[in-house]
């Protein structure tokens, strides 16, 4: 019995291993793209006083992931220096007479849709910043805005589209500038994905 009981017994380990592979994801089929709003703006246009908003212009845009993802995206304003009034919605749009500001220009996301694969029906859906839910969405430098269903649920798919206006409003100082000034916003739309 003594024996018996010293003999060594059997043991299996049980390993597990394998590998998670996120989903691809591009826009119109690349990386990176730009997506560009054109203003051509004449002195007539501006008001006897005050700033001149502009009326906004809209591109839309397509995230096709190759499986299933929750998307979001968070901007950054490389233009932040030049923003003509701080708020976490405006955006700088450059300077003119060296340190002079054009103004800003706000993001507006709006027409969101989620599908499920490439094959079935586009579902409109809100958009989330993680505290507030609607059908349109002012871009926010401090937050992520996201295709979703309420305030923190996500609506998975793999293709993604949503239209951005943007609507610039420039210093009534540009009216008495005394040379060239151009519009020189420029913001970068970084895109997360998830399992």
């Amino acid at each position: 019995l003594s024996g018996a009981a010293l003999a060594a017994a059997p043991v299996a380990n049980l390993k597990v291993t394998g590998t998670i592979t996120p989903p691809t994801c591009t826009i119109k089929g690349q990386n990176s793209v730009d997506i560009e709003y054109v203003f051509d703006v004449s002195p007539g246009m501006f008001p006897v006083s005050g700033n001149l908003a502009l009326e906004p212009k809209t591109n839309s845009i397509e995230v096709i992931c190759d499986a299933a993802t929750y998307l979001t995206f968070s901007s950054t304003d490389n233009r932040a220096s030049s923003v003509l009034t701080e708020s976490v919605y405006n955006f700088g749009l450059g300077l003119f007479d060296t340190d002079k500001k054009v103004g800003f220009y706000t993001i507006n996301m709006k027409n969101a849709t989620v599908k499920q694969d490439s094959t079935s029906t586009a579902q409109s859906v809100g958009i989330s910043n993680g505290a507030t839910y609607g059908s349109t969405m002012f871009a926010d430098k401090t937050k992520k805005l996201a295709w979703a269903t309420a305030a923190s649920t996500l609506k998975a798919g793999q293709v993604f589209t949503a239209d951005l206006d943007v609507r610039p409003t420039l210093s009534a100082a540009l009216k008495t500038s005394s040379g060239d000034a151009h519009l020189d916003g420029y913001a970068t739309l970084a895109f997360a994905f998830s399992l």
